[in-house]
């Protein structure tokens, strides 16, 4: 019975507008008829071009039935893309078939894209929210509206293709303006999400070739590190010499023998205390 049912639909889409119909008016109710007899309901606003002739139902729907995946991306090509570099929500979701959650023929106001953001899994994209991002609100993060050319809610937040970096995000929190190796270098290294500062300890020695110690282990990095002005927090890295007349001045000029004018201070001044217990 159900396939005698399927080869009558499919005989019915086949039937051509009835020969008297005649002008635009009379097509436009024989498409409006067809929609009325098979259609379980008007096509949402951006698929309602879909609703004219049994060609355009088939741009989506299969003869045997079914919606594949494929059909859906032949249009939606950011999607497509997701999928297969396997990244972001829909690029991690095992080709789960679209027509789960986006359904259709529920009117022309109905969002099949409608995101609870209370109830949403944030993780499913491949990045858990957590620590204090997962007290802010969405849109604190998704900043981007629905392009223009699209043809509803061109003011609701597109929450597709973010990158998962924190540098995205708090480039311009950045105040350290590191360079170098340090350009690239994700906040996690040094801060975590549950609160910005302090930040994790930076060794010095490790990573900039130059051993904190005494006096110097206990100054701030701007001590340094000059800032670039009195507004703007950030300061240049790395010093351009790890020689101690870079940041100190050479008070003795030319009154010292000149094996002793190398700019080597700590020959006889200590990192602890600058003056000489002689």
């Amino acid at each position: 019975m159900r396939k005698l049912g399927l080869i009558l639909t499919l005989l019915f889409l086949a039937v051509p507008p009835p020969a008297s119909a005649q002008g635009q008016d009379s097509k436009l109710n024989f498409e409006g008829l067809l929609n009325q007899l098979l259609a379980p309901g008007p096509l949402t606003l951006g698929h309602d071009n879909l609703e004219h002739t049994h060609n355009d139902c088939l741009k989506c729907h299969e003869p045997a039935g079914g919606i594949p995946n494929t059909n859906c991306m032949a249009c939606h090509k950011e999607v497509k893309a997701h999928v297969e570099a396997r990244q972001h929500f829909h690029g991690l979701m095992s080709n789960k078939a679209c027509i789960d959650c986006h359904k259709d023929h529920k009117g022309r106001n109905f969002d099949p894209m409608y995101i609870n953001p209370k109830t949403f899994e944030h993780k499913l994209t491949g990045f858990e929210l957590d620590g204090a991002h997962a007290k802010i609100d969405c849109t604190k993060c998704h900043t981007a509206k629905r392009p223009a050319s699209k043809p509803a809610r061109q003011t609701d937040i597109s929450y597709m293709g973010l990158v998962n970096s924190c540098n995205k995000c708090h480039m311009k929190d950045d105040v350290h303006y590191y360079k170098g190796k340090f350009k690239q270098k994700e906040c996690s290294l040094c801060h975590t999400t549950d609160k910005w500062k302090p930040a994790k300890p930076f060794d010095h020695a490790k990573e900039a070739g130059y051993a904190l110690i005494g006096v110097h282990a206990k100054h701030k990095c701007e001590k340094c590190h000059t800032r670039r002005s009195k507004t703007d927090v950030r300061y240049d890295f790395p010093v351009e010499t790890r020689q101690c007349l870079s940041c100190h001045l050479d008070h003795h000029k030319n009154r010292l023998s000149p094996r002793f004018r190398n700019g080597k201070c700590d020959v006889c001044h200590g990192q602890d205390t600058w003056k000489l217990s002689l």
